[in-house]
């Protein structure tokens, strides 16, 4: 992403690493890149856990359209599950979502300071796919 030693670097971060980061927090978008996804997490976060019935019984959506996004945010490493009996009950993953504010943070800090301060990146533009 940019040369060793550049005013660009994140905390001395090599390109392999920023480019690791910037995978980490694109992978923590695409989970939360879905309205569903989102008022699971906003419902996650005002209990300490719930289960999918539960869930569903806050959203306009079918059981299995709910079961499938939380799956997407287990993946993610957004939630947890945690099996009582025959119902798995899930937990937001407060670390991680405190992890993934902080890469973003830091990712719009950066972009920004790149405008206060003039300097161009000598970072390449994100190739688009097709």
């Amino acid at each position: 992403m940019s040369g060793a030693g550049s005013p660009s670097d994140t905390k001395g971060a090599t390109p392999r690493e920023e480019m690791s980061s910037c995978e980490d927090l694109a992978a923590i978008f695409r989970a939360l890149g879905h309205p569903a996804r989102l008022a699971i997490v906003r419902q996650l976060a005002r209990q300490n856990d719930a289960c999918c019935g539960e869930i569903v019984s806050h959203l306009p959506l079918a059981q299995s359209t709910v079961s499938q996004h939380l799956q997407v945010l287990k993946e993610a490493g957004l939630l947890s599950c945690d099996t009582r009996g025959r119902n798995c009950h899930y937990l937001l993953n407060r670390e991680k979502l405190r992890q993934a504010e902080q890469s973003s943070n830091d990712f719009w800090s950066r972009l920004n300071s790149f405008e206060t301060s003039g300097l161009q990146s000598d970072e390449p533009s994100v190739p688009t796919t097709k």
